[in-house]
């Protein structure tokens, strides 16, 4: 299987949707600020790995093989973020706050499959009133 060089993954604009995604997951969590009060700076790294595997693999149709080889995470990692479920972690966001428990990776990658949703609501929002 090839691995997608930087260039034909730029061509999806995938870095901008990244990041539009990865925005709206801070916005979800209550802001930037949550993530300073609750002391989980350490969930962005997560999060934005999350965005891009999201992203990647619903904008881009990229396999869980050419996305890990592309943003070097193991395929299991982005076996997992791909299978979170936005509800469950929607369910659970606020006692996982409350509580200050470390973000794993299936919590990053159900917030950024959420934010995805949104956004592409957004979008389509957008682009219905246009």
């Amino acid at each position: 299987m090839p691995v997608l060089s930087p260039e034909v993954i730029q061509k999806t604009d995938v870095d901008t949707m990244a990041l539009r995604v990865f925005l709206k997951a801070l916005d979800l969590l209550g802001g930037p600020r949550k993530l300073v009060e609750y002391r989980h700076l350490t969930w962005l790294p997560s999060l934005m790995a999350a965005a891009y595997v999201v992203v990647l693999t619903q904008a881009a149709a990229k396999t869980e093989d050419e996305v890990a080889a592309f943003l070097g995470l193991a395929r299991t990692s982005v076996r997992n973020i791909r299978r979170a479920d936005p509800a469950r972690v929607q369910a659970k966001l606020s006692q996982e706050l409350k509580q200050a428990k470390t973000l794993r990776a299936h919590v990053a990658g159900a917030l950024a499959r959420w934010a995805y949703e949104e956004v592409q609501k957004e979008l389509a929002a957008g682009e219905a009133s246009a």
